[in-house]
C-alpha cells in the first residue's frame, strides 16, 4: 500500500471492488492489508453512535473531506446524525469487505471446519474498535464465518434487503448467523417511555403499546428470515440470540439522556429496560417453538459482569463479547453434526480469582523541580493542561475503583510532589508489589499524533518478564477499547514496546512484580485536551486502567517468554533516536511522531533536510569505523552514477559530506516534509552493517530529468516498516557477497512506477522491494546468494527473488 491510495471515496469503492475480484492468495492477502489499513485510518472513534446498535465512529478528515458534497447534503435531517450514519456504512462495507477476504483465504485449500454465514448488528459487526462475536468465533481454526452484517442495521431492512440467501449460497454454509432488533426497539426510546412518577413500577413506565407496535415489527422480520432460509436451504439451522443488560450512563446517548429526560433514576430506568429486553428475548424464544430451524441461544446474565464490563451503553467490551460467543458457539457445535460440544459457565467465561496481592500506581512526574530523574512534568496541552496533574487525578480515580472492587492499592505520591525514578519503583519493591503500572501522558513534536502505548522495560525484550508482558497487554488492550485511540502496540511483535525507562528498570523491583509504563494518549492535541478535562472522560481513563489492572490479576491476560544496557529515561516524550521504536505500519498517520515530542524533525537536527542527511551519514560512518571499519555498501538508481559516487565518498565529517550528496539530494531539502531525524532512527533500529538511512531514499535516475522528473518522493512513514525485513535481508546478502553491494531502487510512488514502466502491482510501491548491483560477479551468481539468505531465514525473508539483465530484484511479501 502507499499514499498514493487517498482515503476518498473513489479510492473506498475501488478497494471493495478489488477485494471481490481477488483471485490467487498473494491478491487476497494484499486486499486485505489494504482494507484493514483503509479502516484504521479512516476512521476513529466519536463520542457516539448515529443509532443505538451500531458503532461510534467517524471519518478522518482526508475521508471526510471526500465525501463533504454528500455530508453537507444531510444537514437538514440532522447533520451529526447524518455524518455519523454515512461514516458507519462506509466502515460497515469495508469490513464486510475484509471479512469475506478473510473467509476466502481461511476456506481456500481444505478447509473441514464449520462454515457460517452472518447477518447482523453492531454485536456482530463492530469495526475497529472491539472485537465481536464473529471476530471471538473466528479466531477458532475450524470456524468461518462469511459476514454481510452491518452495525447499526434493522431487522426490518435485513428482511427486505436478503442479503443473507446469495451469502448462504455463496459461503456453502453450515448455518446462519443472526443479531438483530436492539437498533428496531431502542433507536426511538423517548418514544417508548412515559415520565416518571412517585412509586411508578418500571412496567407502568413503559408505554405499552408503543413497545409492542416496535416489537411486533421486529418479529415480523424475524420471521420473514427464518422462512426464507427453511424455503431455500432446508433443515439449515439459524442461531439468533438476545442481548444482556447494561448499564445507563450519565455521558451516553441512548439511554442515560432519556432517563434523565423522561426523570426516570437510573437504577429504575435500568429495571425498566430490563422489562423491555425480558419481552424480546421471551418472544425470540417463542419463535424457536415455531420454527424448527431456529436456535435461541439466551444471554441474559451471560455477558454482564457489571458496570465496568460494557463499552459504553449497549455494547460490551471485548472480554463480554468472548462470553457471548462462548454460548453460541457451544449451541452451534451441539447442533452441528461433527462439532465437539463445549461446556459453558467454564473458565473462560468466568472470571478468575487468580493473582492478587498489593498494587502500585505512579502518577507520572510531580513537583515543581526534577528530582532523580523524574522531571517535574513534561507534556502540556494547548491550553496549559499539566499532564502531572492529570496523571494524579486518572491515579486517583483508577485507586478508588479497585479498592471498591476488593484490591490493596498505594500510589506512589498523593499530592503534586516529586520522587525520583528509583524511589518510585522502591515503594513496589520495598511491599513486594504485585503490580506497578507508571502513569503517562504523550506529546509530539508536531503536535498533531495519537494513540494509547504500554511500555515493557528494554532488559526483557529478549528473555523473561512473562508477568510484565502480560500486565503490558492487558493493560493496552483494555485502554484502547475504552478510548478507541489508535492502538500503538497492535504491530509490535507480540503486542509488546520495550523502553529503557528508569522507573520499570528489573533492579529496582522486585522479581515478583510485573511492572509496566503506560502512554494514556497524546495531551499535547487540543481536542485530547478538551476531553481530559471532562470528568466523564477521565473516569473512563481511570476505569479501563483498573480493567486492565483486574484482567491481569484475574489471570485473564496470556503471558509468554520472550540485558541492554542504556541510559534511563523518564517517559515516552523523552525517547529519541538514541534509542529508536521500529515504526509499525500500516495504522500510522503519517504525522505521528511515535518517540514523543523529543524527536527531532528534519530542521532541528541541522537546520534543513542536506544538512541532517550528511550528519546521519556521518554518524553511521563513525559507527562504522568504531566497529572496524568495512564497506558500508554503494548504491545507484536507475543507473545514476551520481548516487553511487555520492555513497562511496561518505565520510564521518558531515561537511564533507554535503557537497556529494547534494547532487543527488539537493531537490529534496524544500518543503519536503519528511521526518528525517525518526526515519534514520527506524533503520538505525534494525542495526545494519553496511546500509545507512539514505541508501533507501534514492529516487531514481528517471526521476532526475524526462518525462517521469519529480513524480517520485520519499515514502509515507506508514509504509517505513514495510522495508525493515528487506532491508535486513540486502544486508546480509552484502556480507555474503563480500563485495560492494548498490541499491538502484527502493520506494516508487505509484505515478512514478507507472511512468517507468513498472510492473502494476510492484512491491516497491509498497517500499517492500529492491533493486540492487554488486560490483562483482553476474546477476545469476548475486541471485543464488539472495536465495540461500532467503532459505537461511524463510519466516523473514519469504518472497519474490529475480535477476535482470543488470540487477536483482528482491521482497519480503510473505513476511509481513
Amino acid at each position: 500500500m502507499t499514499n498514493e491510495f487517498e482515503l476518498t471515496e473513489s479510492r473506498y469503492k475501488q478497494l471493495i471492488a478489488e477485494a471481490d475480484a481477488a483471485r490467487t492468495r498473494e491478491e487476497l492477502e494484499r486486499a486485505q492489508q489494504e482494507l484493514k489499513w483503509f479502516l484504521h485510518e479512516g476512521f476513529t472513534q466519536t463520542e457516539s453512535a448515529s443509532k443505538p446498535y451500531a458503532a461510534a465512529l467517524e471519518m478522518t478528515g482526508p475521508l471526510k473531506n471526500s465525501f463533504g458534497p454528500q455530508l453537507e447534503g444531510g444537514a437538514e435531517a440532522g447533520f451529526g446524525d447524518f455524518v455519523g450514519g454515512v461514516a458507519v456504512d462506509v466502515a460497515n462495507a469495508l469490513a464486510r469487505a475484509e471479512r469475506r477476504v478473510s473467509f476466502r483465504l481461511k476456506t481456500l485449500f481444505g478447509f473441514k471446519g464449520i462454515r457460517l454465514a452472518e447477518e447482523g448488528d453492531s454485536w456482530t459487526q463492530y469495526p475497529l474498535l472491539l472485537e465481536d462475536i464473529v471476530d471471538q468465533l473466528d479466531r477458532n481454526g475450524d470456524i468461518a464465518v462469511f459476514s454481510v452484517g452491518a452495525a447499526g442495521d434493522l431487522v426490518a431492512n435485513m428482511a427486505q434487503k436478503k442479503e443473507y440467501l446469495p451469502a448462504l449460497r455463496t459461503s456453502r454454509a453450515d448455518g446462519l448467523l443472526l443479531s438483530g432488533g436492539g437498533n428496531d426497539l431502542f433507536g426511538d426510546l423517548g418514544g417508548v417511555l412515559r415520565r416518571f412518577f412517585a412509586g411508578a413500577t418500571p412496567e407502568e413506565l413503559i408505554d405499552g403499546a408503543a413497545f409492542d407496535a416496535l416489537l411486533n415489527e421486529v418479529i415480523a422480520g424475524y420471521n420473514t428470515i427464518l422462512t426464507d432460509v427453511a424455503a431455500g436451504f432446508p433443515g439449515l439451522p439459524v442461531f439468533g440470540h438476545g442481548y444482556d443488560l447494561p448499564f445507563p450512563q450519565d455521558d451516553g446517548k441512548w439511554i442515560g439522556p432519556v432517563l434523565q429526560d423522561k426523570g426516570i433514576p437510573f437504577d429504575i430506568g435500568r429495571n425498566v429496560l430490563g422489562v423491555m429486553m425480558n419481552r424480546f428475548n421471551e418472544a425470540l424464544l417463542v419463535l424457536q417453538d415455531q420454527h424448527a430451524n431456529f436456535v435461541f441461544s439466551d444471554l441474559r446474565e451471560k455477558v454482564d459482569r457489571g458496570p465496568n464490563s460494557w463499552f459504553d451503553e449497549l455494547h460490551p467490551k471485548n472480554a463480554g463479547y468472548a462470553r457471548a460467543a462462548l454460548e453460541l458457539e457451544a449451541t452451534i457445535r451441539h447442533r452441528l453434526a461433527g462439532g465437539a460440544e463445549l461446556a459453558t459457565g467454564g473458565p473462560a467465561a468466568e472470571s478468575l480469582t487468580g493473582q492478587t496481592g498489593l498494587i502500585v500506581l505512579d502518577p507520572g512526574h510531580g513537583g515543581m523541580t526534577a528530582v532523580g530523574g523524574s522531571s517535574a512534568n513534561n507534556a502540556v496541552g494547548p491550553a496549559g493542561t499539566l499532564e502531572k496533574a492529570l496523571t494524579l487525578d486518572v491515579a486517583k480515580r483508577a485507586r478508588d475503583i479497585l479498592v471498591g472492587r476488593g484490591h490493596s492499592v498505594m500510589l506512589t505520591r498523593e499530592s503534586d510532589s516529586n520522587l525520583g525514578l528509583a524511589d518510585r519503583a522502591a515503594i513496589a519493591r520495598v511491599n513486594k508489589a504485585a503490580v506497578f503500572v507508571s502513569v503517562h501522558f504523550n506529546a509530539s513534536s508536531g503536535h498533531t499524533a495519537q494513540g494509547t502505548e504500554t511500555f515493557v522495560h528494554s532488559a526483557l525484550r529478549s528473555a523473561g518478564g512473562s508477568a510484565a508482558k502480560a500486565l503490558c497487554r492487558a493493560v493496552q488492550a483494555e485502554m484502547v477499547a475504552a478510548l478507541g485511540h489508535r492502538d500503538r502496540n497492535a504491530l509490535h511483535p507480540g503486542g509488546l514496546k520495550f523502553a529503557n525507562f528508569g522507573v520499570l528498570k528489573p533492579a529496582h523491583h522486585d522479581p515478583a512484580t510485573a511492572a509496566t509504563l503506560h502512554e494514556v494518549s497524546f495531551l499535547d492535541r487540543a481536542d485530547e485536551e478538551s476531553r481530559l478535562l471532562t470528568v466523564s472522560y477521565r473516569r473512563r481513563v481511570a476505569t479501563a486502567l483498573a480493567d486492565g489492572i483486574e484482567t491481569y490479576l484475574q489471570g485473564l491476560a496470556g503471558a509468554e517468554s520472550l540485558g541492554m544496557t542504556e541510559a534511563e529515561i523518564e517517559d515516552a516524550t523523552q525517547l529519541s533516536d538514541d534509542t529508536p521504536e521500529v515504526v509499525a505500519p500500516p495504522m500510522l498517520p503519517q504525522a505521528d511522531i511515535s518517540n514523543g515530542h523529543m524527536i527531532a524533525g528534519a530542521e532541528s537536527v541541522g537546520g534543513s533536510f542536506l544538512r541532517s542527511l550528511a550528519e546521519i551519514e556521518a554518524r553511521f560512518m563513525r559507527r562504522r569505523q568504531a566497529g572496524g571499519g568495512g564497506d558500508e555498501g554503494n548504491e545507484t538508481a536507475d543507473l545514476d552514477p551520481a548516487v553511487a559516487d555520492a555513497f562511496q565518498r561518505m565520510g564521518a565529517d558531515p561537511d564533507a559530506n554535503m557537497a556529494p550528496l547534494g547532487r543527488i539530494f539537493g531537490a529534496a531539502e524544500t518543503g519536503t516534509g519528511f521526518d528525517l531525524a525518526a526515519f534514520a532512527a527506524f533503520i538505525e533500529s534494525l542495526n545494519l552493517s553496511h546500509f545507512s538511512a539514505g541508501e533507501f531514499l534514492v529516487l531514481g535516475g528517471q526521476n532526475n530529468a524526462g518525462p517521469c522528473a519529480g513524480k517520485n518522493h520519499f515514502p509515507d512513514r506508514s509504509l517505513w516498516q514495510n522495508i525493515a525485513n528487506t532491508a535486513i535481508m540486502i544486508d546480509r546478502i552484502r556480507d555474503r557477497l563480500g563485495a560492494a553491494v548498490t541499491i538502484s531502487s527502493a520506494y516508487r510512488s505509484p505515478a512514478y512506477n507507472t511512468c517507468i514502466g513498472g510492473a502494476a502491482a510492484s512491491l516497491h510501491m509498497r517500499f517492500n522491494a529492491l533493486d540492487w548491483s554488486c560490483a562483482t560477479g553476474s546477476p545469476s551468481q548475486w541471485a543464488s546468494v539472495a536465495r540461500q539468505v532467503s532459505d537461511s531465514d524463510p519466516a523473514r525473508f519469504r518472497g519474490f527473488i529475480k535477476p535482470y539483465a543488470t540487477f536483482v530484484h528482491i521482497d519480503t511479501r510473505d513476511t509481513l
